[in-house]
């Protein structure tokens, strides 16, 4: 058995005993390695040591107990915690707020269960964190999460650095390197984006054993919430224009240094492992086919969702995370971001889902208002929706952890379908 498959079987033990006593010499002899050997290997593919890790997944676990109405101190003993003030020091340190802070500020999701096999996981400690930061003279700087807004998740992949900055990490250069580029580009041509802090030593980025790290300024705001958008549709039509200034100022990038994405093909491909799940009949891909060679095609953003958009008191401050970034079709944006606002509000029974029609009618209107669509974007608009959507199902049901988002999509293609 390789060492991956072992460390996923102990962070599958971890996972089934949270409210257990664990204890890292019992997972050593489960494993069949000495403790610094262990250890070592743990650290290496989850990116904490087995303590930092157990206290994490507890804390994240008991929080979500506690938004579902249990008390808390019988949640803190029930995780492991002698006392709730113990529990509520781990849960500061940990995250910056106390637990009903959190659960006030963020919607808390059920934790899915980390699995290292399926796809690439990246946990980097905060005192870890720290001590790079010496890299940029931030080392005396706090090092809190970030969280989704819509969702309550966690990034697993960036911390907030001081009030003002932001480090993120990656064992992917080429997605370092074009974020980078992206970001540095856009600043020069006078738009909002989060620009790259060089290293002391004049880099943009620092290469830590796998892994990239790069500190970008903090865009001053929140994260848009879904729920802003549906009380008022209003706000979708300044997210359409600012998408078209983005691309405005994309369309001056040499296309040739970003890949190129056939979406046609990719839904081409996907929906044999989709069509048993939703009434989608022939025409769709036909039709889809006629026009897709007409759509306009440039480097477009390729993940703008509410979380990766950034208001202040209702006004836009900027796009953030380029890094997808590849050419594209043009509306992909506009479609990826409408069924990104639709998809984090979609199982809200207090939002009124027919809005999502005039939110997508005003993202549209938007776009127009700054570069006209053409006849045969227009006529393009349902197909890339219900590609995107299924091309969605697809990758999310290759993953035990997205079981929940794999039906969500699934109930959303019907929808949009049946009402759009």
């Amino acid at each position: 058995m390789d060492n991956r498959k072992i460390i996923q079987n102990t962070l599958d033990y971890i996972e089934d005993n949270l409210k257990a006593e664990i204890n890292t010499a019992e997972l050593c002899d489960m494993a069949g390695y000495s403790y610094v050997h262990f250890c070592r290997l743990f650290s290496y593919y989850v990116g904490l040591s087995p303590g930092e890790y157990i206290t994490r997944r507890r804390l994240i676990h008991a929080v979500y107990d506690m938004s579902k109405g249990t008390t808390k101190v019988d949640i803190a003993l029930s995780y492991g915690f002698e006392t709730y003030a113990g529990f509520y020091k781990a849960f500061k340190r940990e995250f910056n707020c106390s637990s009903s802070e959190f659960i006030k500020s963020y919607k808390s999701e059920k934790p899915y269960r980390i699995n290292i096999l399926q796809k690439e996981q990246i946990m980097i400690s905060k005192n870890k964190t720290q001590k790079l930061l010496s890299h940029w003279n931030l080392q005396d700087e706090n090092v809190s999460n970030i969280f989704n807004e819509n969702t309550g998740r966690q990034s697993e992949n960036a911390y907030y650095v001081g009030g003002d900055y932001v480090i993120k990490f990656s064992a992917n250069y080429g997605s370092i390197k074009n974020s980078i580029c992206i970001a540095n580009s856009l600043a020069e041509s006078g738009l909002p984006v989060a620009e790259t802090i060089k290293t002391a030593d004049g880099s943009d980025y620092l290469q830590d054993g796998e892994l990239y790290f790069v500190v970008t300024k903090r865009i001053k705001g929140s994260q848009l919430k879904c729920e802003d958008i549906f009380k008022n549709t209003d706000i979708a039509y300044q997210i359409g224009s600012n998408i078209a200034k983005l691309h405005n100022s994309l369309k001056t990038f040499d296309e040739s240094n970003y890949k190129q994405d056939d979406i046609l093909g990719n839904v081409k491909s996907a929906l044999p492992r989709v069509q048993n799940s939703v009434n989608l009949n022939d025409d769709f891909l036909k039709n889809f086919n006629i026009v897709y060679d007409k759509l306009p095609m440039q480097i477009i953003h390729r993940d703008i969702n509410p979380s990766n958009m950034i208001f202040d008191e209702g006004e836009f401050k900027g796009f953030i995370d380029f890094d997808l970034t590849e050419v594209n079709i043009r509306i992909f944006d506009l479609c990826y971001c409408a069924t990104a606002i639709l998809s984090e509000c979609f199982n809200n029974s207090d939002i009124d889902k027919s809005k999502w029609l005039e939110i997508f009618d005003n993202l549209v209107k938007g776009y127009e208002s700054i570069t006209p669509l053409s006849e045969y974007e227009k006529q393009a608009l349902p197909y890339v929706i219900y590609a995107i959507q299924i091309i969605c199902i697809a990758y999310f049901s290759q993953f035990d952890k997205f079981d929940n988002l794999t039906k969500t999509n699934i109930d959303m293609l019907k929808w949009i379908i049946n009402n759009y």
